[in-house]
């Protein structure tokens, strides 16, 4: 007999399982299963001031983290990070970039570096709206 067990504190590793069973199981559905991590990252006298991570999956960049350090934000090093991570995902044949965003400042960045607005998910989290944008590569 099946039996069933609700937890507020499961196990890391009963969780880590069932996220990769539902990975597993999606990316054998579309033909996917080789995600290719990708970074575009901004050095300071050897020191990280900014990067942009995501991952290559079925011909799209999904930019995950764009960070750029405080001391060196609004000198266009973000939209620098950007174009590097695109044009990397670019030359590894990706078609379109889909980033997301709670900051309707952080949106319009990203609309002023080509991206439109694909998706808007009102109170996604309370008070805060989740932006998804997509930017053709091709």
């Amino acid at each position: 007999m099946n039996e069933l067990e609700t937890s507020f504190a499961p196990e890391v590793g009963e969780l880590q399982h069932i996220s990769k069973a539902v990975i597993a199981h999606d990316r054998a559905a579309v033909g996917a299963g080789h995600p290719q991590p990708l970074a575009c990252l901004a050095r300071d006298n050897g020191h990280l001031i900014g990067g942009a991570a995501g991952r290559i999956e079925l011909d799209r960049l999904y930019v995950e983290y764009l960070w750029v350090d405080a001391a060196h934000r609004r000198k266009g090093l973000g939209q620098r990070l950007l174009a590097g991570i695109e044009g990397a995902a670019r030359g590894a044949g990706c078609n379109e970039c889909l980033i997301e965003s709670l900051s309707p400042k952080t949106a319009l960045m990203y609309e002023r570096a080509g991206y439109r607005g694909y998706a808007q998910i009102d109170n996604y989290i309370p008070g805060l709206t989740l932006f998804v944008l997509l930017k053709p590569l091709i």
